[in-house]
């Protein structure tokens, strides 16, 4: 089988998979612990507070349902400055081959180092830290199809 995708991931696939990843982790746990505190504290001491507490108090109220997303899309928009625009991805018995701005790199499958669904797309891992994202758009209704192939391919 051979399949080939062009890479179309946005800001908003990369805030879904941090997002996710911090709600699903005890920082979800710090910042909602916090975030409480923060209200306790602005209906306790909020009427005689002095105008800098009052900032502080709504700063920390807003630090983690507001500005805390807003600095990982941010994060995000940078993140996707430093990847190329357009990148073709060919999967076949052998392994991946990805095109990029007229440059070409081959990868055998005994490199790839594991496969996984996340929220919205397939992550196709060429080490511990680095991989491959095809999302739901480019890959339609094949998605079950192409991950069952891509996890066979890596298990042998």
């Amino acid at each position: 089988m051979e399949y080939t995708f062009k890479s179309d991931v946005k800001p908003k696939d990369l805030f879904k998979i941090a997002m996710t990843r911090i709600y699903r982790s005890y920082t979800c746990v710090i910042n909602i612990v916090f975030t409480v505190a923060m209200i306790g504290l602005a209906i306790r001491f909020f009427k005689d507070a002095a105008p800098f507490f009052k900032g502080l108090i709504i700063f920390g109220i807003i630090m983690f349902p507001i500005l805390q997303p807003l600095a990982i899309y941010s994060r995000s928009v940078k993140q996707l400055e430093n990847l190329p625009a357009q990148m073709d991805i060919h999967f076949d018995d052998k392994g991946m081959e990805i095109n990029c701005d007229g440059k070409s790199q081959f990868l055998p499958w005994s490199k790839i180092t594991n496969a996984f669904k996340q929220l919205n797309m397939i992550v196709i891992m060429s080490d511990d830290k680095h991989g491959y994202m095809i999302t739901d758009r480019v890959l339609g209704e094949k998605k079950d199809e192409f991950f069952n192939f891509v996890c066979d391919k890596i298990r042998k």
